[in-house]
């Protein structure tokens, strides 16, 4: 895995597959789509651990791609809750 260092506020998450989208899709984003996703934090500050299962908006996510691995980071603001959900 590569070393990503987010800035602080920030964090370095893995999207978990099995949530309510089953494949990525570019849509317009309008506030009658509320559909949430959950994500394992990988990299975190001081709020949001590493292993911690947070839940955010779908628009939410900025994806990376590096040597053919998806990384997605996340502003901790955007984060509207966590849960014990392990994928």
């Amino acid at each position: 895995m590569i070393k990503i260092n987010p800035k602080k506020g920030i964090l370095l998450i893995k999207k978990h597959l099995k949530t309510a989208l089953k494949a990525d899709i570019t849509v317009e984003e309008n506030d009658e789509d509320k559909r949430l996703s959950t994500g394992e934090v990988l990299a975190g500050g001081e709020k949001y651990k590493k292993g911690d299962t947070v839940i955010f908006g779908k628009y939410a996510l900025f994806q990376l791609t590096l040597q053919g691995e998806d990384y997605y980071l996340l502003d901790e603001c955007d984060i509207v809750g966590v849960c014990n959900y392990k994928e």
